[in-house]
């Protein structure tokens, strides 16, 4: 009786200890493990948790998992179409391969390939709301390379509401650069509120990449300071230290050390182990999926085809086919169509050349996503031809093969149609019905 007594103290004393405050916070609150069940502890509110970040911040949370799966996603889709210089001829946009403005398409500057260039542009473009090119010229005038730059390194210099320059960071050993405006261009997903700035899906999504970060780091903390014993032995009386040192070093010299497995005999009344079951309710199932698909949905990229649990719960090969068209036709489309009117205004209305003659364009020509199913093509090729609509050698150019001369430059007509001036009238109107069918 005096040990269940004693016992009951201890407890009473250790949260007694464990209750009393340690110090305090930044805010004035106590800090220590307890506060909170204590009512020591203020609560908390989302405003001094979640803030505005500047763009260099915003950038730092491109490591984060969805945010740069996102990204990620985007900067590949966007490579399957190649940026071209097209020449209007009559009332028809040709590509213009012999544009000085190809090489620089092709070779950006000394250390990147379009490919990166393109890259850096839309990351920046995704996770700030803004994006700058920067051209640097030669001797003459002329530009010689392009270089994308951080959003974080660039500051924009007005006067009296009139954009006059731009200072661009070299280093922590140098000052900003003063950059004439025609030698930056710069492009952003407008901020209803703000004319001046961008604002792109990771600011929108900003709270909930918060909430998902300190999400994960409530699981790391759980999991790295969590003390769990591995197994509890029970008997009736109390353990004395020689008998705990004793068991321990059964169990360590029997169960540890990869002796997992290994028979324990326990006998005595209440004598009895139990294993610990792993920490439960971790997972945290519908928080994760409701910050995933939030962060998906802002910059608009469906989270099956990144591999997301929230897509891929009640995924199927035609969620997946429909996820990706709608990827492509909803996110991509509008994207290529951003970059081509920025670059087109950049690199050849602000050089002097006439943007109603040349413009800079994405060929969407061969992008996968945007091209009908093949076997729709054969088989809508197929009906126009044998309809008398399309030639032989148009229906074989639809299906993607070369035509086959002049003698596929034909129509052909369906045996129960004859023309009539504008009118089609089948032959058995036309009173000769009787006769083919006596052939």
């Amino acid at each position: 009786m005096g040990s269940r007594e004693s016992r009951a103290q201890r407890t009473i004393e250790w949260w007694r200890n464990r209750n009393k405050p340690h110090g305090k916070s930044e805010l004035g609150a106590t800090t220590g493990g307890w506060e909170m069940l204590g009512g020591n502890r203020r609560w908390k509110r989302a405003d001094s948790v979640f803030n505005d970040l500047e763009s260099a911040e915003l950038e730092q949370y491109y490591r984060q998992l969805v945010v740069y799966a996102c990204v990620k996603r985007i900067c590949i889709a966007a490579q399957e179409a190649p940026l071209k210089v097209a020449r209007l001829v009559g009332d028809k946009w040709e590509d213009d391969p012999g544009h000085e403005l190809n090489n620089l398409i092709n070779k950006p500057n000394p250390w990147m390939s379009y490919a990166e260039f393109q890259w850096h542009l839309l990351s920046h473009l995704e996770m700030t709301g803004v994006t700058y090119l920067w051209k640097w010229r030669n001797e003459a005038g002329y530009i010689d390379e392009m270089w994308p730059v951080p959003s974080s390194w660039v500051a924009p210099v007005f006067d009296d509401g009139k954009l006059l320059a731009y200072r661009i960071f070299q280093g922590a050993s140098k000052e900003r650069k003063l950059v004439p405006v025609e030698d930056v261009v710069r492009q952003i997903l407008p901020d209803p509120a703000n004319p001046w700035e961008g604002l792109g899906p990771m600011q929108a999504a900003l709270r909930d990449v918060q909430t998902d970060e300190q999400r994960q780091n409530y699981l790391i903390e759980v999991l790295v300071n969590n003390k769990q014993p591995g197994m509890i032995l029970y008997q009736p009386e109390d353990w004395s230290d020689e008998q705990k040192q004793d068991v321990r070093a059964v169990f360590m010299a029997g169960l540890s050390n990869g002796g997992r497995g290994k028979t324990v005999f326990m006998q005595g009344e209440g004598a009895r182990s139990e294993q610990v079951k792993p920490a439960s309710d971790l997972d945290w199932p519908g928080l994760t999926n409701l910050c995933e698909t939030r962060i998906c949905a802002a910059f608009q990229v469906p989270p099956i085809i990144i591999g997301l649990r929230s897509g891929l719960d009640a995924a199927t090969y035609a969620n997946y086919e429909l996820a990706e068209k709608t990827f492509y036709r909803g996110t991509m489309l509008p994207t290529w169509t951003l970059l081509d009117s920025g670059l087109t205004k950049g690199l050849i209305q602000d050089e002097g050349d006439d943007a109603n003659k040349f413009c800079v364009y994405h060929d969407l020509t061969n992008v996968r996503a945007l091209r009908e199913d093949e076997d729709k093509i054969a088989l809508r090729a197929e009906r126009l031809y044998h309809a008398g609509l399309i030639t032989k050698n148009k229906a074989i150019e639809m299906i993607g093969l070369a035509g086959i001369g002049p003698v596929g430059d034909v129509y052909v007509m369906p045996m129960n149609l004859v023309t009539d001036g504008m009118n089609e009238t089948p032959l058995k109107d036309a009173g000769v019905g009787e006769d083919l069918n006596r052939i």
